[in-house]
């Protein structure tokens, strides 16, 4: 069931059906391999979860363990997969059988694989609409990024630093969503943005609204006087006297000031102290578990061979995560602070369009966009992936935005389109040049596509 090797190894070895009976017989094998490969490992991955809950809880309830085992997710899953590998392989070898292309019939065209992949995409209607738009995600940076590293390989095009600014245009629109249009990003992204952030949450509500509208709930400012270590003197005289002053009509500034930010700690100086040692304790075992389990666990026989090497290479390589995150975070509290600081200094003694200018949202674009030089604290590696990750991100958050403001019109099916679309990218680079896609990415491909 799970195949050894990977696509573009030495002496591999192809299968190619000779007509429309094996074409159809193969596709059949290979999605009824990747449906029973699929539905098991999200079984697997489900039963997981299961055993986690038993920890905190006694008794292990056989409806609990059936749907794991058999519920709709891995059903869904399943589906999903088996249909990707049947619809990819009977179009693909069929396409080649019949070529109308220049080579005639038999031969194979550098385009059957992309119009193989976007029929293929199809198959994501199986799974649920929440999960297709992230597949389709997923699916368009991943091809995008294979392309990227086909052209620059072949000297098309060649972007210094490319995977961090990426990571930082980005970030940019993500951070600026995160407090200008939160209803842009996802509930649960947008509360662990705001868990690492480490500010007071009461003050986000309240930036939002006196940067909207110019006015604000005076309660909203008290509330992180009491926001859980609470405020120092002088921060909760400032926060008060800010409140009073909202209610007699004086809502300040378009923004949330420092002392409601950061309640607990005086000078905006120290600030940055604090917020990034709290964020690197608080990654500390997440990275922790993410350098050290997988290379014991996959790579079971260098461990064993010299461990003290792996693990001091793992506790760097957690030092290094955590450093980047603190970093980013630190990054961005300090130019919002630094906004409001010179906000303070220059009110009243500039021309008023310096102070709009100041005051404008795009400040938090450029504050996230400068984030991505805390990328520079990780692995060269890591920071493709990283990229790949808040990607996106911030594609659905600019997406939202757009959508919002009826800049771009509403697609029906889109994120089908957008699916097919990626994974005609996906498996054109995988069929021909595949050491251009990510190795998480082609070693997911060999398992459930193998060569094709």
């Amino acid at each position: 069931m799970w195949r050894k090797g990977g696509r573009g190894d030495p002496g591999e070895q192809i299968y190619r059906p000779k007509n429309t009976e094996e074409a159809f017989a193969h596709a059949f094998r290979g999605g009824l391999r990747s449906l029973l490969l699929a539905g098991g490992l999200r079984a697997l991955v489900n039963l997981f979860v299961v055993a986690l809950r038993i920890t905190r809880k006694r008794g292990l309830p056989m409806a609990l363990v059936f749907r794991a085992l058999f519920g709709p997710d891995t059903l869904r899953f399943a589906a999903m997969l088996g249909g990707f590998t049947f619809l990819y392989k009977e179009t693909y070898h069929s396409l080649r059988i019949f070529n109308p292309g220049k080579r005639g019939p038999g031969q194979e065209e550098w385009w059957h694989a992309a119009v193989a992949g976007s029929i293929s995409g199809a198959a994501v209607w199986a799974e649920k609409p929440s999960r297709r738009v992230t597949i389709g995600q997923q699916m368009m940076v991943r091809g995008l990024q294979g392309h990227y590293n086909v052209a620059k390989r072949r000297g098309w095009i060649n972007i210094p630093h490319g995977d961090v600014l990426l990571f930082g245009l980005a970030c940019g629109q993500i951070m600026e969503s995160w407090l200008m249009s939160p209803e842009a990003l996802p509930s649960g992204y947008r509360r662990w943005i705001t868990q690492a952030s480490r500010v007071a949450e009461p003050c986000l509500p309240l930036n939002l609204a006196a940067s909207r509208t110019g006015r604000f709930d005076p309660e909203q400012a008290r509330k992180t006087i009491t926001w859980k270590s609470g405020a120092t003197p002088r921060n909760a005289l400032l926060i008060e006297e800010y409140a009073r002053a909202a209610e007699n009509g004086d809502f300040g500034p378009p923004f949330a000031p420092c002392a409601t930010i950061h309640p607990w700690v005086d000078t905006c100086s120290w600030v940055a102290v604090d917020r990034w040692q709290a964020v690197f304790r608080w990654m500390l075992p997440v990275y922790g578990a993410l350098h050290v389990i997988p290379p014991i666990l996959l790579r079971s026989k260098v461990f064993m061979k010299d461990p003290q090497r792996v693990l001091r290479k793992s506790v760097f390589g957690t030092i290094r995560s955590c450093s980047f995150l603190a970093t980013f975070v630190v990054i961005f509290q300090s130019l919002v602070c630094t906004q409001r600081n010179i906000y303070s200094m220059i009110h009243g003694k500039v021309p008023a369009w310096v102070e709009r200018v100041l005051l404008h949202k795009g400040y938090y674009w450029v504050s996230g966009f400068l984030t991505c030089l805390s990328l520079f604290n990780e692995e060269k590696k890591r920071r493709g992936e990283l990229a790949m990750y808040v990607l996106p991100r911030g594609m659905e958050s600019l997406w939202s935005v757009l959508r919002r403001r009826s800049y771009v019109p509403f697609v029906p099916g889109g994120e089908i389109l957008m699916t097919s679309l990626g994974l005609g990218m996906v498996m054109s680079t995988y069929a021909h040049e595949p050491k251009m896609l990510s190795g998480l990415v082609r070693s997911v491909l060999y398992q459930f596509i193998g060569h094709g």
